[in-house]
């Protein structure tokens, strides 16, 4: 199913995920819990031999964004470049704005599960559901804004992709005849 989306998927095998631990431990000082954002993570894999589509990779640990590590065809025109430029852009500012909330969510459920906390017949610390979904509740009302502006500016640049992307089909396409004749 990747392939008909023009996507090859990253295959990253056993070693190669340790050592990317590794480095995502000491980049980001990584700890037990999903609390901190990291950093920029400049990791680049070598593509496989051969292939000619995006590398999609592992979700990052706080955002949950996978990132892409775009192809750049040999022959690539202007038009192709900067669509592929903003394309990454639009993807930078969505894994950034993902991995600050999701941090702040993290932080503030710890601090609310650790100020609301009994014990239950065991001695161990629980939280029922119902009283965990007060805390969901005020904190999609207190970021209700922040979730309405990040609508509106994805809406804006996805919206702002679309030309950009019509004139590289029509590039691709024009070269795929070409290479047909």
């Amino acid at each position: 199913m990747l392939k008909r989306f023009n996507i090859c998927r990253l295959d990253i095998t056993y070693q190669y995920k340790s050592s990317l631990c590794f480095q995502i431990a000491q980049q980001c000082k990584y700890s037990s819990s999903r609390k901190s954002v990291p950093q920029k993570l400049k990791i680049t894999p070598k593509p496989p031999d051969g292939c000619t589509t995006d590398l999609i990779g592992p979700p990052d640990t706080v955002s949950n964004i996978r990132p892409v590590q775009f192809y750049v065809p040999p022959n690539e025109t202007t038009a192709e470049k900067m669509f592929r430029l903003r394309r990454a852009e639009v993807l930078e500012w969505n894994q950034s704005f993902w991995a600050h909330h999701n941090s702040k969510f993290f932080k503030e459920k710890d601090q609310y599960i650790q100020s609301h906390q009994s014990k239950d017949v065991d001695g161990k610390p629980s939280l029922s559901p119902e009283e965990l979904s007060v805390f969901y509740r005020s904190f999609l009302n207190e970021n209700r804004v922040a979730h309405l502006n990040y609508n509106k500016e994805w809406y804006k640049k996805n919206i702002s992709m679309l030309w950009p992307a019509l004139k590289v089909a029509v590039i691709r396409l024009r070269r795929k005849f070409r290479k047909s004749s």
